[in-house]
């Protein structure tokens, strides 16, 4: 499955995995414990978590606009 990709796809594939498993545990703890202390404010950690996601989601983005730019004119020889 993964023999055949490039390096720079094998990082992100893992970056992304961690990141997903980091935010799932994340959001599980912050549910656990507004089930177990309600009356606790857990607004900074879903502010947190919201941050988080934002810079990953707009990084990959760019990352993988980039690299499709790059294709595009390493295949073309000109910009899109």
């Amino acid at each position: 499955m993964l023999k055949n990709r490039s390096t720079i796809d094998i990082v992100v594939i893992l970056l992304t995995a961690t990141i997903g498993v980091i935010l799932t545990l994340t959001l599980l703890g912050i549910l656990l414990l507004k089930i177990l202390h309600p009356d606790m404010d857990t607004s900074r950690g879903g502010e947190a978590v919201g941050n988080i996601l934002t810079t990953i989601v707009g990084a990959l983005v760019g990352f993988i606009g980039g690299r499709a730019t790059g294709k595009y004119e390493q295949q073309n020889g000109k910009s899109p």
